[in-house]
C-alpha cells in the first residue's frame, strides 16, 4: 500500500508540474492584469512588482518560475490567483472553499448513477431483447448522445413547465438564497432543493454509461458454464444471475469506476456553470479564461488527486469482489 501511495503521489506531482509548465508557458496573465487598451499606462516598476509577487513575470525564465512554484509546493503553498483579482487570494483558500461544493455534486451523482446504472444494466442483460431492454438501451444512447448542456436545459425546462402548471418548482440557478438566514432550516431546505436538478443531470449521465458497461459484463457472465449449471438445476435466469453471477459481473466495473469519477467531474463543469454553483468547475473555467496560472494548476492537482483516490477505491472494491487480486 505504501508503494502504491508513493506512486500516486509521484503521478499527482508529475501531472501538476506538467500543467504548470504548460500554463505558465502558454498563458499570458500579464495581459489580463495590464491590458494594452488600458486608459492609463502602468509604471514599469509597479507592473514588475505585481508580476513578481504572483510569480508570473514573463521576463523571468520559465524554469526559474517553475522552481519558485515548486519551492512553494514543497511548503504546501500553491501560490495566489493571478487573474484580475489583485487581492492575491491563496489558491489553497479557493480550493478549500470550493471543493466541498463540487464533491457534493460529483459524489452524490456518481453514487446514485452507479447504483441505478448497475441495476438497469443487469435487468437489460437478463431480459435481453425485451421491451425493458430496448427502452433502457434507447434512453441510455439518447442521454449519451446529448451534450451535457442540452441535458441541463431539458431538465430546467421540465422544471419550469411544472412550475407554470402547479406553482411549485425547484430552485433553478442558485443554491444560496440571500433572503434566508444562513444556517436556518429554510436556508438548508433551499440548498437541498437546489441540489436536486444538478444531481439528476449527473445521475442520468452516469447511469446511462454504467448501464451499457454493466450489460456487456453481465452478458459475458450469463454465458459462463457455472451460470448454465445453475440454470440447469432449476434456477431462473434472473435468480441465477443474482445469486451466482452478479459478483463476477461487478468485478470489471470496479476499474471502470475510476474513469467514471473523472467523467463526472468533467460533466460538473457545465453543471456548476449553468446552475451557478461556485465549485471547482466554475473556478476552472474562470481560471482558464483569466489566464490564472496558479488557479489552473490547482484545479489540475485537485482533479489528479480525485482520480487517484477513485482509482484506489476501485482497487479496493475489486479486491472485495475478487479475492484472487488481493
Amino acid at each position: 500500500m505504501s508503494i502504491r501511495a508513493l506512486t500516486y503521489l509521484i503521478l499527482a506531482f508529475v501531472a501538476s508540474s506538467f500543467a504548470y509548465l504548460l500554463a505558465a508557458g502558454l498563458m499570458h496573465p500579464e495581459a489580463i492584469l495590464y491590458p494594452p487598451i488600458a486608459k492609463e499606462p502602468v509604471p514599469l516598476e509597479t507592473a514588475q512588482q505585481y508580476l513578481d509577487a504572483r510569480n508570473i513575470n514573463p521576463d523571468v525564465p520559465l524554469f526559474q518560475r517553475y522552481a519558485n512554484w515548486l519551492g512553494g509546493l514543497v511548503r504546501g503553498d500553491l501560490g495566489v490567483t493571478t487573474g484580475t483579482n489583485k487581492a492575491m487570494v491563496p489558491v489553497w483558500e479557493e480550493l478549500l472553499n470550493r471543493v466541498p461544493i463540487s464533491l457534493r455534486l460529483v459524489l452524490l451523482g456518481t453514487i446514485i448513477g452507479t447504483v441505478l446504472g448497475v441495476a438497469l444494466g443487469m435487468v437489460s442483460a437478463v431480459r435481453r431483447r425485451s421491451i425493458d431492454d430496448r427502452a433502457f438501451t434507447f434512453a441510455s444512447f439518447l442521454i449519451l448522445a446529448l451534450p451535457t448542456p442540452v441535458i441541463i436545459l431539458i431538465v430546467q425546462q421540465i422544471n419550469q413547465g411544472v412550475l407554470d402548471l402547479t406553482g411549485w418548482g425547484l430552485p433553478a440557478i442558485n443554491p444560496i438564497n440571500p433572503l434566508l438566514e444562513p444556517g436556518s432550516w429554510d436556508a438548508i431546505s433551499y440548498q437541498i432543493k437546489a441540489l436536486v436538478m444538478p444531481t439528476i443531470v449527473l445521475t442520468a449521465t452516469a447511469a446511462a454509461s454504467y448501464s451499457r458497461y454493466m450489460k456487456v459484463t453481465a452478458l459475458d457472465v450469463l454465458g459462463s458454464d457455472y451460470l448454465r449449471t445453475a440454470r440447469a438445476k432449476g434456477l431462473r435466469r434472473g435468480q441465477a444471475m443474482t445469486r451466482h453471477g452478479l459478483r463476477m459481473a461487478l468485478i470489471p466495473m470496479g476499474q471502470y469506476f475510476a474513469f467514471a469519477v473523472g467523467a463526472a467531474f468533467a460533466g460538473s463543469l457545465f453543471v456548476e456553470l449553468m446552475f451557478n454553483w461556485q465549485g471547482i468547475g466554475r473556478f476552472a473555467i474562470s481560471s482558464i479564461s483569466l489566464a490564472d496560472v496558479n488557479g489552473t494548476v490547482g484545479v489540475v492537482l485537485y482533479t489528479a488527486v480525485l482520480t487517484l483516490l477513485s482509482a484506489t477505491l476501485a482497487d479496493f472494491l475489486q479486491g472485495v469482489l475478487d479475492p484472487r487480486v488481493r
